[in-house]
């Protein structure tokens, strides 16, 4: 993983958080579902007609989430993508969100150049751009603290 820079995170590190998204989050949900397999206590008698609380403790599955929650690679992995989700509404332009949407769902350049009808390289500038506003400021255009756009 790239470094990031004093400011944040570089346009090269979006880019790359831009294209391995859609397999960083098929990896997260896979491993979420599999840490979520039933692990209860039998119970016989009486105990076994009566109805589950939600509270019942599930030691394997805390103690697995908890190990993944602590590993690095997937707290940075996380991080990174949450960057991403709370910025894309930095992007305004249509034709950008687009392509944005198509990105982080994991279709290719080739194949997005084809849906746009755009050259690839355009396709390469428009992320580009993308991940320019992405790491740009809240307060750029906007004033204190209400985030109006200045006339």
């Amino acid at each position: 993983m790239q470094k990031k820079n004093e400011d944040g995170y570089s346009i090269n590190r979006i880019l790359m958080v831009i294209n391995m998204y859609h397999i960083n989050m098929k990896n997260i949900k896979e491993l979420e579902q599999g840490l979520n397999p039933s692990v209860g206590v039998a119970q016989y008698g009486i105990e076994a007609t009566l109805p589950k609380g939600n509270a019942i403790s599930k030691v394997v599955e805390n103690e697995a989430i908890r190990q993944v929650d602590s590993s690095r690679y997937w707290a940075e992995t996380i991080t990174d993508m949450k960057y991403i989700q709370d910025r894309w509404h930095r992007i305004t332009d249509e034709k950008e969100a687009m392509i944005l949407n198509l990105r982080l769902n994991g279709i290719s350049i080739a194949e997005i150049s084809h849906i746009m009808s755009m050259d690839r390289t355009n396709v390469y500038r428009n992320l580009r751009k993308i991940a320019k506003k992405i790491k740009s400021y809240p307060q750029d255009n906007a004033t204190n603290a209400t985030n109006l756009v200045k006339s």
